[in-house]
């Protein structure tokens, strides 16, 4: 797209290749009056454009390419009276040649002031309407009644936290809060960059905003592992002690072959007094706890919340002046460290290095953050509360050694890119099936965060039911088996950071066999291809892997529900029940009943196809075929393998085959290998 500022009797427009796409182009500053009255003080004078920039008395609005779309930010000089309390920068205000149909909406969660969006801020598909603004906390994509689609979001998190709206007449904003900071006369304030450009579809749409997002802020898409591994939290919550590890590990040893887990990862319970993060009695020395973990082959992981403390803490007693302050009071009721302050960096740097590099921890889940953070006055008395995160995570990331892997929770999502390598982008998972819809529409909807800004994290696996629970466990589960495997399907399409959170001792061999079909672990989110048709997406295309194509549907609803995904001719079997047809090409179709799921693997059809496996839930056993003959490499050892062939019946080299049904002319068979590799001739 070639976008230039030009003004016409609409105002300050923006064209794109000639054609006007944006026009009316404002900003304005907002700020509260007598009476809860909203004032507003807005541009004046008349625009004049050299194309890239435009300017007018009091605003200077900048254009710059990227990518397909273009960049967009403001700058406000307040030629009137100071401003005192500044509440809102809408940087950016024009009326677009569209009309919006439908679009995401990023719900804001408010704390101390604050309006970000994080892990527990929902995201709503909805579908416009005449004189609605819809307000989304960092970035949208819509589609349009013409047939098009945009992204348009927040580019840059350097000093504010920043949100758009949209309104089906194709009004769009772009805001910053300033967190009453005031404005004096002749003073400027500038807004974050914003990211505005067509896109093929709403999903791939999203997947280059945060790659364009990413490189902005120069970082590079992670090629990290994904961790795995066992958290102590929603089983035993706080009554944790060192045999709690002991117990669990006993049984991951057993299983280590199909639980391959790398960290251990001690959560809340473990420590004296929120502020201080020393061992409590029960835990005691905690270098020798962290070296037992390693001693079993697994990395050590713990849980703590840094950016704040208990009211009663001795840091707080001493140094109340290290917290955040209500301007003109004292500090906010919620504590908040204020790392515009070198005392607090250093304190907070001592307690991390001390962590990491001390007692040896390699995986640091760093909690309750929203909560914590707080607009006022800081140290800095220029300082946003956006600021103070990414310095105090900074911070963090400078004190711990360059192999710890670090994981945020309950924490604004963009103001993070590149500062941490792994995000909780959902609610808390909790206990029923309501639960998992909840979680899954933000994991789901948030694939496109995933290895761009950071690893995703969709909470814990808890696959336990009634008979698996004993007098520790504080979260009594409900989820039928059915729901159980929707479960482990959608924790397969976050394609994150996987944590088994139950009693594991008590959980049957047939159950930490399901948990093994998630080994090896995807390492990709997978697209929701009906992100703009679903209030929970249900299409999950995980792409190609082992030249089968895998979708899973999920019916997160209560009635049966048919899904369809656009399909060529392919070989198709459905994990859970092991069904295997042919299919012709189109549009592939399947019911699946409520609460459940189906996961498809699609083979091309050729004379003779490996077809599905039983060793993941995402076809991942790559094979080869020469005619009629297939050969292949096992990924787990008992592996089963399927097969479709027109041959007139086979004849193999380590491995045993048996014929198991016919369909469409071809005859499916089961390949069981006597070792790693084997041969089949049809």
């Amino acid at each position: 797209m070639n976008a230039e500022f030009r003004v016409t009797e609409k105002g300050l427009c923006i064209y794109a290749d000639g054609e006007e796409l944006i026009s009316g182009i404002c900003g304005y500053i907002e700020y509260p009056g007598h009476d809860f009255n909203v004032l507003k003080v807005k541009n004046v004078g008349e625009w004049s454009t050299d194309g890239e920039s435009a300017s007018c008395d009091n605003m200077t609005v900048e254009l710059a390419p990227c990518h397909e779309g273009f960049l967009v930010r403001s700058t406000f000089t307040n030629l009137w009276e100071g401003i005192d309390e500044p509440d809102e920068f809408t940087a950016f205000a024009g009326d677009l040649a569209r009309t919006v149909e439908r679009g995401i909406v990023n719900r804001y969660t408010e704390a101390n002031g604050n309006r970000v969006c994080e892990m527990q801020s929902q995201i709503d598909t909805v579908h416009t309407v005449y004189n609605a603004v819809y307000d989304s906390a960092e970035n949208t994509v819509f589609d349009t009644t013409e047939g098009d689609s945009f992204v348009f979001g927040a580019a840059t998190y350097e000093k504010y936290f920043s949100g758009v709206t949209f309104s089906r007449e194709g009004r769009l904003t772009a805001h910053c809060r300033p967190e009453a900071h005031p404005i004096g006369t002749s003073e400027k304030i500038t807004s974050e960059w914003f990211f505005f450009s067509p896109c093929a579809d709403c999903v791939s749409g999203l997947e280059d905003f945060a790659k364009t997002v990413s490189s902005i802020a120069g970082v590079e898409r992670s090629e990290r592992e994904n961790p795995s591994g066992f958290c102590t939290w929603y089983y035993y919550a706080g009554r944790i002690t060192p045999d709690t590890l002991r117990d669990n590990m006993a049984v991951l040893d057993r299983h280590r072959e199909d639980l391959p887990i790398k960290y251990i990862q001690i959560d809340d319970g473990w420590y004296d007094c929120w502020g201080s993060w020393m061992p409590n009695g029960k835990f005691g020395d905690m270098k020798a706890i962290a070296d037992e973990i390693k001693s079993h082959g697994y990395l050590p992981g713990i849980w703590l919340a840094p950016f704040g403390c208990h009211p009663g803490a001795q840091v707080f007693a001493d140094h109340e002046d290290w917290f955040v302050h209500v301007p003109g009071g004292g500090a906010w009721r919620e504590l908040s460290f204020d790392f515009t302050n070198p005392e607090v960096r250093e304190y907070i740097s001592s307690i991390f290095r001390r962590i990491s590099y001390d007692w040896g921890f390699r995986y640091i889940k760093m909690d309750i953050i929203t909560g914590t953070l707080a607009p006022g006055a800081h140290h800095d008395p220029s300082a946003t509360a956006l600021e103070n995160y990414r310095l105090g995570l900074k911070t963090i990331r400078e004190s711990v050694t360059p192999d710890t892997f670090l994981l945020a929770c309950t924490a604004p999502l963009g103001g993070a890119c590149g500062l941490v390598d792994g995000m909780r982008v959902s609610c808390d998972v909790f206990e029923r099936w309501e639960s998992l819809r909840d979680v899954f529409n933000s994991v789901i909807k948030r694939y496109y965060y995933h290895r761009n800004y950071f690893l995703c994290d969709a909470d814990c696996l808890i696959i336990r039911k009634k008979e698996n629970e004993d007098e520790e466990c504080w979260r009594l589960c409900t989820r039928s088996d059915e729901e159980i495997r929707t479960y482990i399907t959608a924790m397969a399409a976050s394609g994150g950071i996987l944590m088994l959170s139950d009693k594991l001792p008590n959980l049957a061999p047939e159950q930490l066999e399901l948990i093994s079909k998630l080994f090896p672990m995807t390492q990709e989110a997978a697209r929701p291809l009906d992100l703009m048709d679903s209030f929970i997406p249900g299409v999950l295309d995980f792409g190609v892997r082992a030249s089968a194509r895998t979708v899973a549907f999920i019916n997160w609803g209560d009635s049966p529900r048919d899904f369809s995904v656009d399909c060529g001719e392919s070989f198709a079997r459905e994990f859970w029940s092991g069904e295997m047809s042919v299919f012709s090409g189109g549009k592939f179709t399947s019911r699946v009943q409520p609460h459940c799921a189906k996961v498809f693997a699609f083979t091309p059809i050729t004379s003779s196809a490996i077809v599905g496996s039983d060793a993941s839930l995402v076809m991942q056993s790559e094979w080869s075929a020469d005619g009629d003959d297939v050969k292949g490499k096992c990924i787990k050892s008992g592996e089963r393998l399927y097969a479709a062939s027109k041959g007139k019946g086979p004849t193999s080299s380590g491995c045993k085959v048996s014929a198991i049904a016919e369909n469409d002319g071809y005859t499916f068979y089961e390949i069981i290998p006597d070792g790693e590799e084997y041969t089949v001739a049809f």
